[in-house]
């Protein structure tokens, strides 16, 4: 874990996964994508509609820093609503199910 000394926090390592909060029900897929398509492209995608939250995978860890460096000087909103992101502490998205693939849908347990 890295540490920010402007901030006094943990800082998590860079990842090509971003981790997206305050993702409210009015924000769609396609509202996150053109958010950080600028940036590169995305492979994956996974809302977390329970938590409000999104996954995002970018294709390599630069585009994901220069995202994520783009958003710390310029507050990321969608639909009027500010969004927060960060590095998530996972380095990749896998998906359990090929029917979940694309869908960006989250899976329960059964």
């Amino acid at each position: 874990m890295l540490f920010d000394y402007t901030t006094g926090s943990k800082m998590t390592e860079p990842s090509k996964v971003i981790h997206v909060r305050n993702v409210g029900h009015e924000i769609s897929e396609n509202d996150l994508l053109q958010l950080f398509q600028p940036f590169g492209v995305i492979t994956k995608l996974v809302m977390l509609r329970a938590k409000n939250q999104a996954l995002l995978q970018m294709q390599d860890v630069p585009s994901a820093i220069n995202a994520l460096q783009y958003y710390t000087d310029v507050q990321p909103t969608i639909r009027g609503r500010n969004v927060y992101v960060q590095f998530s502490s996972h380095q990749e998205l896998t998906t359990m199910d090929q029917n979940t693939q694309g869908r960006g849908e989250e899976v329960g347990t059964l």
